[in-house]
């Protein structure tokens, strides 16, 4: 029977060097992410959580500890093996875009199907499918430069999506949104979670993106010091409960940390 865990950390550190001294990002983490649900790691800038979210990427290795993504322990994988990992079960949505300026919506939106060999005629109908997802399928032919921010985010997250990926990572995926368009985004990565059976990890230090999750786990100094689940809250009534974690770090009593 498949475990309904489907990310777990073994006292996950992260050390490095800046100059002579050693800096701890994260100390010893110790965490299990349910599968198909919405997770936000929520803390201020320099917290860990973006150290947190590339150790479960496998862009950064650990200083120690483990990594388990399904049956997969990813912290030993090869570089080659970990490049495979990624392409087959994880998506990846960030703050600033990454679109490649040159190409449309549309094509931005294939790359990922073309990197896995998919015939340009599949490739193409399937990005069209994803950008009708998250509505700007009216956009097709247009590059990044003539797109707001809001509808650039959409594309990426339909890129993101194109795999149908098991997981999908996102690294501040709202932080350069206005609020309405964080409502928009927020709104299409529920829907995606549901459509598509999907785990999202979102790290950001936004307690209003972060109340539209199902679980947040609060992070400070290199580790989760907090956490809560939404359970039968309404958004509104987890945003307070947020808040009042929040404000145990000193942070604003406000909409941002």
């Amino acid at each position: 029977m498949e475990s309904d865990i489907l990310i777990k950390t073994v006292d996950l550190s992260r050390h490095y060097k800046v100059g002579e001294e050693e800096v701890i990002a994260l100390d010893k983490v110790n965490l299990e992410i349910e599968r198909n649900k919405i997770c936000a790691i929520l803390g201020t800038s320099g917290s860990g959580k973006s150290t947190l979210l590339n150790m479960l990427a496998g862009i950064e290795r650990p200083s120690g500890g483990e990594v388990y993504i399904g049956k997969y322990r990813i912290d030993n994988l090869s570089e080659a093996d970990l490049a495979k990992f990624r392409q087959k079960f994880t998506g990846f949505i960030f703050q600033s875009y990454n679109l490649m300026p040159t190409m449309t919506a549309l094509e931005n939106v294939a790359l990922p199907l073309m990197f896995k060999g998919v015939g340009k005629e599949e490739r193409e109908a399937k990005a069209m499918e994803m950008l009708k997802l998250v509505g700007i399928d009216n956009r097709y032919t247009h590059k990044p430069k003539e797109m707001s921010g809001g509808q650039q985010q959409r594309v990426a997250i339909a890129r993101a999506l194109a795999n149908k990926p098991s997981i999908l990572l996102c690294d501040e995926p709202t932080g350069n949104l206005d609020s309405a368009t964080t409502i928009e985004v927020m709104g299409l990565l529920k829907t995606s979670c549901r459509k598509y059976n999907q785990t999202i990890l979102m790290v950001t230090h936004d307690a209003f993106s972060a109340s539209y999750c199902n679980r947040i786990l609060f992070i400070k100094d290199g580790q989760v010091f907090n956490e809560l689940h939404r359970g039968t809250d309404t958004r509104k009534e987890f945003f307070t409960k947020i808040l009042e974690v929040v404000s145990v770090l000193g942070g604003e009593q406000s909409e941002h940390m």
